[in-house]
């Protein structure tokens, strides 16, 4: 088994042998310094090879090493609140080369044990599974998924959803709290690294790719990313999404109720429930928020049922200029990226539509970004997650 040098953990919240950078085989005495981001690791498990092989029958062929897990435990913000928060990462059990970052953002999840470092069988398991095999494959990653603020150590907090400040701020800084562990356990990690992730982690992946390029390029260089079906383009979706009179996949509109929540306390707008409902959902979204689940409300998967005449009107119109501010803020894909993005996205997908994928790549491309789009085909948003996961292989083996 791949063994940690837990001595090292249990002198992080003092002083630990820490210096900037990676890969070195020591340390003067002089450069001593209490880690800014690590607090904490903890091995979950070891996945041997075969084991990942019956996960994912798939890609049994890429299939090439043994994987350990460890749960991290790190210090972010949000906004300019300080707090702790939690990811899992996974790596080679005997890595033999320098390792390449691969940051896994997931996507939308309803419960704690979905999170990645519950590491469960459960929802849509991406870090179970997808996340495990990215570990095994012979290129070298250590994959890095984070939890997000409002889950494992952080599950205190409500998660504020589809908001890229906070996603882009705790992705990053478990990143830098990855380095930090990377040194201490004498892991050779290389500068460059990859980002993926689909639904909301398409969205986050983008978010996180801006955060490093403008914020962070001297810690971590991106080679390329690979977000799938996000929604990049919040004004241009909301718009199209209050304007969809038939029934959509569910839990289409409990994503956009979700959303436009958190604007609505985040952001301070405080609008009514009753003027962004209609009548007979006000009471049952209230109970939902009480509870601290938002996605446990049953409500009507029609947008024009869903929502009140007068908030459909505000987006459309433009009139709504709160709303359309706060959503104006959250857009991910109005920036030139220096690193190549391929966008995946299904063109049948009803819950995050395709014009996200096409208005992504128009707007950086106008800015001399390079950004192609991969079709996932006709499927529906949940399908297509893993036509996502059998599409980007290829890329992460080169």
């Amino acid at each position: 088994m791949y063994k940690l040098k837990l001595s090292f953990f249990a002198l992080l919240l003092s002083v630990v042998l820490l210096i900037p950078g990676c890969g070195k085989d020591s340390v003067s005495p002089e450069e001593i310094f209490v880690p800014e981001f690590l607090v904490s690791t903890e091995p979950v498990t070891v996945v041997t090879a075969a084991e990942i092989r019956e996960r994912y029958p798939l890609a049994a062929a890429m299939v090439n090493q043994d994987v350990a897990v460890l749960k991290v435990v790190y210090n972010t913000k949000m906004g300019e609140t300080s707090l702790r928060a939690s990811g899992l990462v996974l790596l080679p059990n005997h890595p033999q080369t320098n390792l390449t970052i691969l940051s896994f953002q997931h996507g939308t999840i309803a419960t704690q044990d979905e999170a990645p470092s519950a590491y469960k069988p459960v929802g849509n398991m991406e870090a179970y599974v997808a996340g495990t095999l990215g570990a095994s494959l012979a290129k070298g990653y250590m994959v890095v998924m984070p939890d997000y603020i409002g889950y494992g150590e952080s599950s205190e907090v409500s998660h504020p959803y589809q908001e890229k400040a906070s996603l882009a701020t705790a992705c990053l800084d478990m990143l830098k709290a990855v380095k930090e562990l990377a040194y201490v356990n004498q892991i050779n990690i290389n500068k460059g690294i990859r980002l993926l992730g689909y639904s909301e982690g398409g969205y986050a992946t983008l978010a996180l790719h801006q955060a490093i390029e403008q914020e962070s390029n001297v810690d971590f260089n991106v080679e390329a990313s690979y977000p799938a079906a996000g929604a990049y383009d919040m004004v241009g979706t909301a718009q199209w999404v209050v304007n969809q009179t038939s029934t959509l996949p569910s839990p289409a509109t409990s994503f956009y109720m979700w959303t436009l929540l958190t604007y609505n306390q985040l952001y301070g707008i405080n609008m009514p429930l009753e003027s962004v409902l209609q009548p007979e959902y006000v009471v049952a979204v209230q109970q939902a928020l009480a509870a601290g689940n938002p996605m446990s409300a049953q409500v009507s998967d029609n947008p024009s049922e869903l929502f009140a005449p007068s908030f459909i009107a505000g987006i459309t119109e433009g009139s709504n200029t709160p709303f359309l501010a706060a959503l104006q803020q959250n857009n991910v894909y109005d920036w030139k990226p220096n690193a190549p993005v391929t966008l995946y996205h299904s063109e049948g997908d009803h819950i995050v539509p395709f014009l996200n994928a096409t208005n992504a790549k128009a707007a950086m491309e106008a800015r001399g970004a390079t950004v192609n789009i991969i079709s996932l085909g006709d499927l529906e948003h949940q399908a297509a997650s893993a036509a996502y996961i059998q599409a980007v292989l290829p890329q992460l083996l080169q």
